[in-house]
Formats: structure tokens, C-alpha cells, sequence
């Protein structure tokens, strides 16, 4: 049973009312006594003042571990990156190329890192959903709003605050085990959380296991083969044109073999033909990544004094997760000698070769995650309160990488003279036919990559709320919160040794290193204007200001005011604007700079063909190009370098929101809200996008744009390039584009929030709906100075901040209908997301089969039986087994991964014994 009595009467209040409009409020509650009558104070997520009632100037959603249990979800990933707040792209298990293992939330589409993640109002070291254990969640608040003057930078787009079970009695074991409609992408997932109380504190103890296994591309009939339109308003099967018997051109001027392979039965020279030579690299790849995850976590109080109180948390995360993609390339262009015995012209050429006999591509991570908060809080004999503490959290990220080649060796297994000058070479190696690296050949020419990637937090806060006493406005107390608070970040990447010496391709071979301190302190006051007025139930105003003074960067101030007017009792109107701070991350200013393979849109294909759409100018920068008319690609994968900028300056913002909450009381149990939100970005710290940089480029008349300067060409990053553009590589691909972070864009986003909770009796149960949702009316992006708006409401498209393509729906929805009895309970979801169209074509003139993502509901139902202290549930996500759809230009799985449900249906049954 959960013990705190003083927020008891909160937490009906906010059950009541579903919470979704209703403000948070976290455990840390005073009370005093005013006589006889206690008054109880909670402090609201978005403010440090405690106050006694339940809304504020700022939209907030608070959902508890009742909902957590609700959605069927076995991680806390899945539930948040389900809200309708929450857009575009984001880390989790739907990432595999480009993935790091961790789990993020971006609140507004706006980014990751512009999404505040706390957990009891406090930072985390890394941000990682999976480091969180969802049975130790007692609930979770969602503030919508600016929050840079309460918790500093960061909180540009909201805050999302988990609140553990800091106060919990007796035991509670949870087992859950899920598997899809297919028989595969089991997850299963043990907890158990004890508490024990006495009249002087609390202790909790929470353990959670959680193991989910890998979904492969092959096994879902949307991605088993990389798909592009047939010209026909079809599709069919493609890949890579780094196939497995090599795609090779002569390095001889004038040669006309240029894009040939060996063809594997008659054995004679031909023209590469994707539809039959490309290799197929979803065989070899995830579409749902595993992972093992551990967590124990604890928390105790102690009442010192009847006004003092000590409080601890710790917690560790062991997270263990892997993904795999199609095997290592020989994309720095392999150069085989004239004189190679299998050499099929004679000539020295460079071949683009799949070295699938290794498998493919292996990177795991064996990241742990340390989180320990020590304090004091209690109130002084005026009722003013305060608290002090100390969070230290720290996460150390063991990554080893398989399947990496070793450029200098392999090019001794295709040159007789240099094979022969090295003793340990196995022999020479024909790569013109499939199957032909021995596994001696790949002990010699293959190397693990371990890389360590280590950060921390260090944080000291101290507060103090409270109001003026005796010093009263007419509508009453004017009441405050006063803080400070020091941090210190620290980062490192300490690469491979073998990557240190130039020994590994495509690996960041630089050790990077930073470390940076902040001081803080911020003011809050709420004045009550008016009260108690004809027309006027109450009127009040709320303002912040909070001053950042980092050792790299110039001080900054941010302020927030709102206002909160209640005409009549049941009707709220509120409103805030605020301005918006946030630093570059650690990870912005220190990570290595590597490289990627990045997906991009490209300008030249069939340029030169009747009924082509390109403009004058891009068809004459083609042509510039040396490509043929026809040109076209076997793999629209660009090699891009990405990484870290230690010239990085603040981001700025401003938001406003404004809104309603109707709880009439003529329907008890019911609240309605409205929220509009807009904010604006600016010097936004990202990169200019690879298919922006690439179609500018190719936009502009001579290559005269600016951006063609990030087009740094296949010889920077040690490709073969293509023998008549430096820009490409020896496939046609775009190669070494520069898309590292720095302040270049601006960002506008707008729209509203809605959301309706009602309860109600009826046949002898109780009947709870919820319908949370977010219009997205706008949400624009100027990459860099001078680029057209890209317009992304309704849109599919780059996302700024995971640099991967992604929905920006118009419409997100929730809704969740449950009926509970003393014995059983149904529950039924619908989550709505409508259709978007692609951002970077012409509609109304292009030719791909598919331009548009459909919308999709996902129906989702839950059915519970209670038996004395157990309780059993089987449930099903995704009931009628909605599959994503196919979209032209995104051949990662053929659709928008990061979007769309992937797996498809779900199945779980889950038990819970409480005592």
C-alpha cells in the first residue's frame, strides 16, 4: 500500500480527473498546521512554489502507473514515444542503422536533447528511457510548456519528470511476457518492488529485468527485400550496388568499364543491373533491435525532526543491446592490381565488393547507467520550506563493434606485389566471385572495434518557497520560490587502439575529451491580483526569472510569466510566454567526428529523360557532373561525416501557450482542456540535413551555393571517386558531405493540445475515458541562412535531430475506454495518427509510385481478472495487425520506421501479486 497520506487527497483528485489537465505534483509535499486545519501545499512540476491547489498557468499530463499498465507496453519507451506531444524520430527500438541502444522522447518533434528528461525533478546523466524501470514509476508528468527558468537548460520544448515510488509499503511482483502474431520479438519482463514504514521514514527497494529479442528485416514481408519503384507504379526488389561479386570500374582514362561485375554463370565482364545484382541487405539486418536490460533502485526517507527530513535515492541500470546490418562494404573503393590472376580486363580497377561472408555488421553496447541523490528538506516556523541535495549520476558506455575491415589489408589480398611482401597475407583473394574471403582471409583483414564512452552529472540544488507572512495583497498572499544550483557535465570518448592508428575503416580514430560547469539561480513569484470579485473567482500572476552563467559561454537570462484567470468556479483561462535557453550538450560539443551512411534524396536520377522535372539548373549540374542521362542509383546512401563542434554557441527560444480547463460542476468526474502552444527557435544547433546540403548544392547555378563547400568529395574521406565528379564516389553515390553539428537553424512550431477525461458509475463498475490528443498546425524549419522554409506539418521527412526521415502528422490521438469491477476490468485504446505526404518532391509532378504514408489506428485491448492479492491480464497492441506502409525514397525496411508500428500484432499476459 502507498503510505503518504498527505497528497492522498491529490492523488483522488488527479485520478479522478484522469490528470491530463490537471497539474502534477511530486512528493515532496509540506503541510502546516493554520490551527486546527491542515493546508496542503504540493510542488508542481514547471515551479518550485508549493501551493494548495491543483492547476497552473502551464498545460501539464499526469498519467500513473494505473495508465502505464493500461497501454500493455512492457517499457516505459514504447508508452511515452506513443504520446501525442510527441513527433518525428527518435531513439528506440525501432532504430537500427544509426542506433546507439538507448531510448529518447521528443517532445513538439523539436529534438531529443530540447526535451527535458528528469526523474524526481532531478537530471540524468545520459537521458535513456530504458534506464528507467517502469514498475518503479508511481507516475508520469508531461509538462508541455518552456521550462528553462525553473530547471535551466534543455527544457526548450517541455519536460518529462518520472516520479518513482518514494513512498511505498509492502511488496509488489510483476512478470510479463510478450509475443507478436508472427511467433517472434519475445519480451519478457520481471520486477519486484518491497517497501517498508515506520513512524520516522520509508525504504524501497525495486528490481527489474527486462529481455527483448530481435526482430530480422527477412521476417516481415514490408522489408525483407530494399524495394524501388519500377517505373511502372510498382515496386520491386533492389539493394545495395555493393553486391556480393563486385560492382567494378576501370581507373584507366577512356576505359568504357565503368559500373561492370563478373556475371556469376558465364563468368565474362557485364553492365551491373541492380534488379538482378543488388544485394539484398535486409537479410542481414534488425528491424526490431534486442536487448537485456537490469535495473535496482532504492529510496528511503527519515524524519530527523518533526521539520527536518533526510532523504536518499540510488539506482543502476545495465542495459545490454546490439543491432546488426548488412556486412561491412569495400566503400573506400578496393583497388585490384592489373595483374591480379582473376582480374577479368587487365586493367587496375577499383571494385565496391559485399564482404557478406562475415555475416554482417555487429555493434553492441554494454552501457551502465549510476544515479545517486542525496538531501535534507523541511519547512521553517514561518511555513517557509527548503530542501538541499546532491545528485550524482554517471554512465559508462562499453561498445564492440564486428565486422570491421582493415583498408591496408585488404589491399594487400588484391595485389600480388604487396601480398607477397607481407608474410602473415593468407593469399590473394578473387573478389569477383561470392563466397571467396576465407576465414583466414578474415582473421587477417577484419578488426573488433571497442571504444569507450563515458559521462557525467554532478549536481548541488538548494531551495527555499514560501510567502511574505503577514505582507498580504486583498485576493492574499503573495508566495515565492528562491534557488540555486551548481553542475558540472564531463564526456569522453576513448577510441579503439587500433582505430587510434588509422587501423579500422569509417571509425573516429580521435580521442575527445570536454568537461563544463554551470552556476545557476532563479526567482519565482505568484501574486494573486484579484479574488472573490463579481466575474472574477480569482486572477492571478505568476513570473520567473533565472540567471545561467557557464564557464565556455556568456551569462544568460531567461524569464517566464503567466497568468491564470478563473471567471467562475469550473472554468480556467490560462497563459504563459516564455523565454527559452539552452547550451550545447556535452555530447554536441565533444563527440568524435565519423562516419555515416545517411540516407538522402537524389537530384540527378533520369535528369537527362524525356518528362524529366528537374529544373534548368540542376538538370545543367547533372550534366556537369559527367553522368548519363539515365543516371540512376543502386543505393541512395550518402557518406556523410557527422560529430561533435566545440565552436558551438546557445540555442534561444521563445514559447507561448494559452488555454482552458472546464470541469463543470454540473457533470462530476468531467474536465475538457485546450491548450495552443507555439514556439520558436533560434541559432538552433543541428545540421544543415544531407539531402538539403546535396539538392542546394545542386540548385544553385555553377554549384555556386555555399553549402557545396560542406560537399567535401569521396577522396576527403578516402572513397575511389567517381572519374568525372569529386562530389561522388566510384558508384555515382554522394560521398563526404559534412553535416557535423552547428548553429544554423530556426525552428516554428504551433498547434493544440486537447484532451477530455469523464468518470462515471454504471452496472456496477466504473466506466473512466480519456482522449488525449495534439493538432500540429505548423512545424517549419530554416536550416541555415539564406535555405527555403521546409514546411514539415502533414509531411514526411528529415528529422533535424536524428538526421533520419520521419512523420510530422497533423493529427495525434489517444483514446483509452475502460470498465473496472470489483473483480474484473476491460480496457480498450485506439491510437490515431493521420497520413503525411513527402516534404522533399513535387507532388503534383513526380512520378514515384508512392508519395504519401497513410493514416492508421491502432486498436489495442486489455482484459484483467482480480483474485484476492493477484491479479492477471492478457491483452493485445495492434489488434487487426496494421502493417506500415511503403514509401518511395526510404529504403531502410521501405517506410518511415521510426513512425509506424513495425512488429505488428502484439500478444502479452502479464501477473501481478501484491501483498
Amino acid at each position: 500500500m502507498y503510505t503518504n497520506n498527505k497528497i492522498s487527497k491529490a492523488v483522488r483528485l488527479a485520478i479522478a480527473f484522469g490528470a491530463a489537465s490537471a497539474t502534477a505534483f511530486t512528493a515532496s509535499v509540506n503541510a502546516q498546521e493554520e490551527g486546527a486545519e491542515k493546508v496542503e501545499r504540493i510542488e508542481v512540476t514547471g515551479s518550485r512554489i508549493k501551493r494548495t491547489d491543483l492547476e497552473t498557468a502551464s498545460p501539464i499530463s499526469v498519467f500513473t502507473a494505473q495508465d502505464l499498465e493500461t497501454a500493455g507496453f512492457a517499457t516505459l519507451e514504447k508508452f511515452v514515444q506513443s504520446l501525442p506531444s510527441v513527433n518525428g524520430a527518435a531513439q528506440g527500438s525501432n532504430i537500427n542503422n544509426g542506433s546507439n541502444g538507448s531510448a529518447t522522447v521528443s517532445l513538439r518533434g523539436l529534438g531529443a536533447g530540447r526535451t527535458l528528461l528528469l526523474v524526481n525533478g532531478r537530471r540524468t546523466a545520459f537521458s535513456d528511457l530504458n534506464a528507467i524501470p517502469m514498475s518503479f514509476v508511481e507516475r508520469v508528468e508531461i509538462l508541455r510548456d518552456g521550462a528553462s527558468t525553473v530547471y535551466g537548460s534543455d527544457a526548450i520544448a517541455g519536460v518529462v519528470n518520472f516520479i518513482t515510488k518514494t513512498d511505498f509499503e509492502g511488496a509488489e511482483f510483476v512478470a510479463q511476457y510478450d509475443l507478436t502474431g508472427e511467433g517472434d520479438g519475445e519480451t519478457t519482463k520481471l520486477a519486484a518492488t518491497v517497501g517498508t514504514s515506520s513512524d520516522k521514514g520509508n525504504v524501497v527497494l525495486s528490481l527489474e529485468y527486462t529481455n527483448r529479442n530481435t526482430i530480422g528485416q527477412k521476417d516481415r514481408d514490408f522489408s525483407k527485400c530494399p524495394l524501388t519503384d519500377d517505373g511502372e507504379g510498382g515496386v520491386e526488389c533492389w539493394g545495395s550496388g555493393t553486391n556480393a561479386f563486385g560492382n567494378w570500374t576501370s581507373l584507366t582514362p577512356g576505359s568504357p568499364y565503368a559500373g561492370y561485375v563478373v556475371d556469376p554463370v558465364t563468368g565474362q565482364p557485364r553492365k551491373f543491373n541492380g534488379a538482378t545484382d543488388a544485394f539484398n541487405f535486409a537479410t542481414a539486418s534488425y528491424m526490431v533491435t534486442p536487448q537485456e536490460v537490469f535495473s535496482i533502485n532504492t529510496a528511503a526517507n527519515y524524519q530527523l525532526t518533526d521539520d527536518t527530513r533526510f532523504f536518499m535515492e540510488g539506482g543502476f541500470t545495465n542495459r545490454q543491446s546490439d543491432q546488426l546490418m548488412g556486412a561491412e562494404g569495400t566503400f573506400w573503393g578496393q583497388i585490384v592490381s592489373a595483374d591480379h590472376p582473376n582480374n577479368p580486363i587487365g586493367e587496375r580497377l577499383a571494385i565496391n565488393r559485399r564482404l557478406e561472408e562475415t555475416g554482417g555488421r555487429a555493434f553492441t553496447q554494454d552501457f551502465s547507467d549510476y544515479r545517486m541523490v542525496l538531501g535534507f528538506d523541511g519547512f521553517l516556523s514561518n511555513g517557509w520550506s527548503w530542501d538541499v541535495s546532491y545528485n550524482y549520476t554517471r554512465f559508462v558506455d562499453t561498445r564492440v563493434d564486428f565486422g570491421r575491415a582493415n583498408p591496408k589489408r585488404f589491399a594487400n589480398l588484391t595485389d600480388p606485389t604487396l601480398c607477397a611482401a607481407d608474410a602473415l597475407c593468407p593469399g590473394l583473394w578473387n573478389p569477383f566471385v561470392a563466397g571467396t574471403l576465407t576465414p583466414e582471409m578474415i582473421d587477417y583483414a577484419f578488426l573488433p572495434n571497442s571504444p569507450v564512452v563515458r559521462g557525467g552529472t554532478k549536481q548541488f540544488q538548494a531551495n527555499l518557497s514560501g510567502d511574505l507572512g503577514s505582507i498580504e495583497l486583498p485576493a492574499g498572499p503573495i508566495a515565492w520560490a528562491a534557488g540555486v544550483e551548481k553542475r558540472w557535465e564531463d564526456y569522453l570518448y576513448q577510441p579503439d587502439g587500433a582505430a587510434l592508428i588509422g587501423e579500422i575503416y569509417s571509425v573516429a580514430g580521435e580521442k575527445t575529451e570536454g568537461a563544463y560547469d554551470v552556476s545557476e539561480a532563479y526567482l519565482e513569484v505568484s501574486v494573486p491580483l484579484l479574488a472573490n470579485l463579481p466575474g472574477v473567482e480569482s486572477l492571478n500572476l505568476s513570473a520567473a526569472v533565472r540567471s545561467s552563467n557557464y564557464d565556455f559561454l556568456d551569462s544568460t537570462y531567461n524569464s517566464k510569466i503567466g497568468l491564470e484567470y478563473k471567471p467562475f468556479n469550473g472554468l480556467l483561462i490560462r497563459a504563459t510566454r516564455a523565454d527559452g535557453f539552452r547550451a550545447p550538450s556535452i555530447t554536441e560539443l565533444f563527440a568524435p567526428q565519423q562516419e555515416s551512411n545517411l540516407s538522402y534524396n537524389e537530384p540527378c536520377i533520369g535528369y537527362g529523360l524525356p518528362g524529366a522535372t528537374q529544373s534548368a539548373i540542376v538538370k545543367a549540374n547533372c550534366a556537369a557532373d559527367g553522368l548519363p542521362a539515365g543516371f540512376t542509383l543502386s543505393s541512395n546512401q550518402s557518406s556523410s561525416i557527422t560529430g561533435g563542434n566545440p565552436n558551438l554557441t546557445p540555442e534561444e527560444s521563445e514559447s507561448l501557450t494559452f488555454g482552458v480547463v472546464y470541469t463543470p460542476d454540473f457533470i462530476e468526474n468531467f474536465s475538457v482542456a485546450l491548450d495552443y502552444f507555439d514556439i520558436e527557435i533560434t541559432n538552433g544547433i543541428g545540421t544543415a540535413g544531407t539531402s538539403n546540403i546535396i539538392n542546394g548544392c545542386y540548385e544553385s547555378e555553377n554549384f555556386s551555393s555555399p553549402l557545396c563547400a560542406l560537399l567535401i568529395g569521396a577522396a576527403a574521406i578516402d572513397r575511389i571517386p567517381y572519374p568525372t565528379s569529386p562530389r561522388r564516389d566510384v558508384l555515382g553515390a554522394m560521398s563526404g558531405v559534412l553535416v557535423t553539428n552547428a548553429n544554423l537553424s530556426t525552428f516554428n512550431t504551433s498547434g493544440i493540445d486537447f484532451d477530455v477525461n469523464y468518470a462515471f458509475d454504471m452496472a456496477g463498475g466504473r466506466v473512466k475515458l480519456r482522449v488525449d490528443g495534439t493538432y500540429l498546425r505548423e512545424y517549419n524549419y530554416q536550416p541555415f541562412a539564406g535555405a527555403e522554409l521546409v514546411e514539415l506539418a502533414g509531411y514526411y521527412g528529415e528529422d533535424q535531430w536524428e538526421a533520419t526521415t520521419a512523420a510530422f502528422a497533423e493529427w495525434r490521438t489517444n483514446m483509452t475506454v475502460g470498465y473496472t469491477t470489483d473483480n474484473w476490468s476491460l480496457n480498450w485504446t485506439a491510437r490515431f495518427m493521420s497520413g503525411t505526404d513527402d516534404q522533399t518532391v513535387d507532388l503534383e509532378t513526380s512520378t514515384n509510385t508512392s508519395n504519401h504514408a497513410g493514416s492508421v489506428v491502432y486498436h489495442d485491448l486489455q482484459g484483467s481478472y482480480f483474485v484476492d492479492k493477484y491479479t492477471f491480464t492478457m491483452g493485445v497492441r495492434n489488434l487487426f495487425d496494421k502493417q506500415p506502409p511503403y514509401t518511395t525514397n526510404n529504403n531502410d525496411m521501405n517506410t518511415i520506421s521510426p513512425s509506424y508500428d513495425l512488429a505488428g500484432t502484439y500478444l502479452y499476459a502479464r501477473m501481478v501479486v501484491k501483498f
